[in-house]
């Protein structure tokens, strides 16, 4: 049962603030609770394990790690109550903000959300279709009078890249801040990885490569719009054309790969290469267009 107060406020480009005040009452009753919890395996010399009076137990514990605690229990409920009486739907992690956390007063959070944007294709499908005519490329026919395989793949690449690059042009969208920097910190997060089992620092990454740190990530800003804009543009083409994927689809894909290993891999991940696929089916019908 949710005790405090939720309040909602929609902000541009789809990002949503939600403000929960939660009552002290309830902060006390759950902070409590959890030092109950602690204090139960809480070993202290000259008490038994579980018969530390409170007191003492409160004494020997980290207040600051409760009361973290505290929240890390008590949010989950009301963002659920918030998203759910609001209708929100959220495509990315949400941003979480203690606005104020004072003893003896209500607790302030605020939680900031982006939703899927509005995309405006345009014509894309005349549009496409005038693009993928003038983008056919004559290849030599072998003696058979076939084109090459490879060649076919070849033209088929090329007339996707095209695709993409008239849907980076072309769609009109407004992308949230939320979903630019939360792909720019995992971008950066895989970096300081990959430099890592390298032996190097990303300071010896970026004088390496001649890059700052703001110049790097206004790379990896502009790679992440543009990752986000063809993803949504791809998802919206794939809803207006009943696109889907079913599981003989998942399964012929799985089956294909050689490595018992990396078929198990994918078995987990079943949810995400149906998105894979989902997106180049999208991709294919454009160029058929």
């Amino acid at each position: 049962m949710i005790k405090g107060q939720i309040t909602i406020k929609k902000l541009p480009k789809s990002e949503v603030e939600i403000i929960i005040v939660i009552p002290w009452e309830e902060i006390k009753i759950t902070y409590e609770k959890l030092v109950e919890r602690a204090a139960s395996e809480l070993q202290i010399k000259g008490f038994r394990k579980g018969k530390v009076p409170k007191k003492i137990a409160e004494e020997n514990l980290d207040k600051s790690k409760i009361y973290s605690q505290v929240i890390q229990e008590l949010i989950p409920n009301y963002y659920e109550e918030a998203l759910r009486k609001n209708n929100l739907n959220p495509i990315v992690n949400p941003e979480i903000t203690l606005v104020s956390s004072k003893e003896n007063s209500d607790w302030e959070i605020k939680i900031l959300i982006c939703e899927k944007p509005q995309i405006n294709l345009g014509n894309y499908k005349e549009e496409l279709s005038k693009l993928n005519k003038t983008s056919d490329i004559w290849v030599p026919a072998t003696q058979t009078g076939k084109e090459p395989q490879k060649d076919q793949q070849k033209k088929k690449d090329e007339k996707i890249q095209e695709i993409i690059k008239w849907l980076l042009e072309n769609t009109k969208i407004e992308l949230s801040d939320i979903l630019i920097e939360q792909e720019v910190n995992r971008r950066l997060s895989e970096l300081i990885d990959q430099t890592q089992k390298l032996g190097l620092t990303v300071e010896q990454y970026l004088i390496s490569s001649g890059k700052t740190t703001e110049i790097l990530k206004d790379e990896y800003r502009k790679q992440a719009y543009e990752t986000w804009l063809i993803e949504l543009a791809l998802n919206q083409i794939a809803d207006e054309e009943n696109i889907v994927v079913d599981n003989k689809e998942i399964e012929e894909t799985i089956q294909k790969i050689p490595s018992e290993e990396e078929k198990r891999k994918l078995e987990a991940q079943r949810y995400l290469l149906a998105s894979i696929i989902r997106r180049q089916k999208t991709l294919d019908f454009l160029a058929s267009l």
